[in-house]
């Protein structure tokens, strides 16, 4: 007759022969992702994260922690170097090498040492392999999508609409399985709750500051870029607003385990929006005030001093997009196959926002249909002293009015609204660069004046006529 202590070790190793071919199945499927990836792009480091992550054991069943060892502290000291380096050069780095770093970061913590028993079991705040996995996922996939540009609305997508969604489900889980605190709903205060609550107004701030950036104009990409009326765009805010309270609200009730990576991640986040929108708000230093180049209403699609904002690339950080809405409050009227004609700003007078001269033009260039790009774009460059150089681009094919040498007044029209070069519809790009001629070193802030701004977002700032992602501006 076997004894219970044999019949015990028994169970557990045939428990753990379904979880070691889980965990290899999980494994192998990563790495297939992350082959694919070097050749698809960085979106597959959200699949190759998850499927790391569950791979390994499960911190409420197994109760393991990282401990501190000589090892981990050795590892940690390499991640953090190498995510260092990734963010400061991922603008200089080709899709292969990102995904490729990018993966091997959110690999690192399979090799740290984890200890179980009575002390690791009963430690409210912890480290886990797979909390420390998804936490790495999350900073490297920002990462990764930050050096696209243009990408935020994607992100700001997956924090207030997807993740709430997905905690929910979880927490509906975690309630079937016992593995929810209750206890802060009740008694808040109680000691032994008090990491919960840590964590809670850790979450909260996170929380009030993505609303901050929804204020700020962070989800007005989605009116241009995915053709929205007014209505439809005040839908997306809607939904983006009740997600960031569900989210909110479940941090009331939260996992019985404080997890320290996912709670270091928050508040990186919070840290990082902190700088953004403290950016984003003061006055520029040294802007240069310039009339508005078009006449009547228009719409700004991308500015602002901030890459959460405005999805230019870092050399053109200060430039603006400007876009024209039409009575049916988007910027054409047909459906995704219109022409060139039915886009409200197409063709429409370009002109001079300063007294100048001429030092380059483009003319020549085709307009490309509606969602496709071209290689090159016509462009008018007006030199209006002290070594500054205001760039006007993507303009209509044969409209440029001024040639090379000509001294120009301010309101003089230079040229029409086109479709040439890297855009997907008709629109005016503008900048005041160092530059007359290539890319441009540095771009400086602008503001306009005699000129009437509604403002697309709620933050607070002053008339000081710089526009952001969502203003309308009219010249007077």
């Amino acid at each position: 007759m076997k004894d219970s202590n044999s019949t015990s070790a028994e169970d557990r190793a045939l428990t753990a022969a379904p979880r070691s071919r889980r965990r290899l199945i999980l494994i192998a499927l990563a790495a297939v992702i992350l082959v694919a990836s070097v050749f698809g792009g960085q979106y597959g480091l959200i699949p190759f994260g998850l499927l790391l992550a569950f791979s390994a054991d499960d911190e409420e069943k197994a109760r393991r922690s990282v401990t501190v060892s000589l090892r981990n502290l050795g590892l940690a000291f390499v991640m953090a170097a190498v995510f260092t380096w990734f963010w400061l050069w991922q603008v200089d780095l080709e899709v292969a090498t990102i995904v490729l770093v990018g993966g091997a970061l959110i690999a690192m913590p399979l090799a740290l040492q984890e200890t179980a028993g009575q002390a690791a079991s009963a430690r409210t705040v912890t480290i886990t392999k797979r909390s420390l996995i998804l936490s790495i996922s999350a900073l490297v996939v920002f990462v990764a999508l930050y050096s696209m540009r243009g990408e935020n609305f994607t992100m700001l997508t997956a924090v207030c609409i997807m993740l709430p969604l997905v905690l929910a489900a979880s927490r509906a889980w975690g309630v079937r399985r016992g593995r929810i605190e209750l206890g802060l709903l009740r008694h808040p205060l109680r000691r032994d709750l008090r990491p919960h609550l840590v964590q809670a107004f850790n979450i909260w701030l996170c929380c009030a500051l993505l609303g901050c950036l929804l204020a700020v104009g962070g989800a007005h990409f989605a009116r241009v870029g995915y053709s929205l009326n007014t209505a439809q765009f005040n839908a997306v805010m809607v939904a983006f607003a009740a997600g960031l309270v569900v989210l909110a609200a479940l941090v009331v009730v939260p996992r019985r385990r404080v997890f320290l990576a996912t709670n270091a991640l928050v508040a990186l986040v919070s840290g990082f929006l902190v700088l953004q929108l403290v950016q984003i708000s003061v006055p520029p230093a040294d802007a240069i005030a310039l009339d508005s180049p078009l006449t009547g209403e228009w719409y700004v699609s991308n500015a602002g001093r901030s890459e959460l904002i405005n999805g230019h690339s870092p050399n053109e950080s200060n430039s603006l997009d400007f876009h024209r809405m039409g009575a049916n409050g988007r910027t054409h009227t047909g459906g995704s196959g219109a022409p060139l004609s039915d886009y409200a700003g197409f063709g429409q007078p370009v002109l001079s926002p300063a007294e100048g001269q001429i030092v380059e033009v483009q003319n020549d260039f085709a307009d490309t249909s509606p969602g496709t790009n071209g290689d090159y774009a016509n462009s008018v460059v007006l030199d209006i002293g002290d070594d500054r150089f205001v760039v006007m681009g993507h303009l209509e094919q044969g409209s440029v009015k001024v040639r090379v040498g000509d001294i120009v007044r301010r309101g003089q029209q230079l040229a029409a609204v086109g479709n040439t070069g890297h855009t997907n519809e008709p629109h005016l790009h503008f900048q005041i660069q160092d530059t007359p001629t290539g890319d441009a070193m540095r771009t400086y802030p602008i503001v306009f004046r005699n000129v009437h701004i509604t403002t697309g977002g709620a933050w607070p700032r002053s008339d000081g006529g710089e526009l952001r992602t969502g203003d309308f501006v009219t010249r007077r």
